[in-house]
């Protein structure tokens, strides 16, 4: 009676497997000099800078909520954000003045290739002057605030 052909496939976690060494010998002459896919073009950021580092600003002063700034940044950055504003909204009492709108004094921006981005903005709310550091990260052909400082 011929045994039934086996279906399962064998498995091996960990340890040494001679068809692993066999694999890797095999990858190991690829050609590395392929060109990467190009990745699609990004628009110059420093629009995208001033407005975040505006509405983060405003954030924290309680104009405007956190979650209009979702879309631009990363989700650490958001939720870190989001944390701010509630810890922000505790420590004030009963309804802010209106204030002047922030504006941006100062903006340099360097591209450190092709998906990244660093910034550092300056800018001034009426009450002081504030700084502002921001590093964009370029994902599925749009900019992304991965890192966001302000003082």
């Amino acid at each position: 009676m011929e045994e039934p052909r086996r279906t399962l496939r064998k498995v091996q976690l960990g340890g040494s497997d001679p068809d692993i060494a066999r694999a890797t010998e095999l990858l190991s002459q690829i050609d590395d000099r392929r060109v990467p896919e190009p990745q699609p073009d990004l628009p110059d950021p420093t629009a995208l800078v001033c407005r975040v580092a505006r509405a983060a600003i405003e954030v924290l002063r309680g104009e405007r909520p956190a979650n209009q700034l979702a879309r631009w940044t990363s989700a650490q950055v958001y939720d870190q954000l989001v944390a701010r504003e509630r810890l922000m909204s505790g420590a004030r009492t009963g309804r802010r003045p209106a204030s002047r709108r922030v504006g941006v004094r100062r903006v340099r921006l360097v591209r450190l290739g092709t998906a990244s981005a660093e910034a550092t903005v300056v800018l001034h709310d009426g009450e002081r002057v504030r700084a502002a550091a921001v590093r964009l990260e370029g994902r599925h052909g749009a900019w992304r605030v991965t890192c966001l400082e302000l003082g």
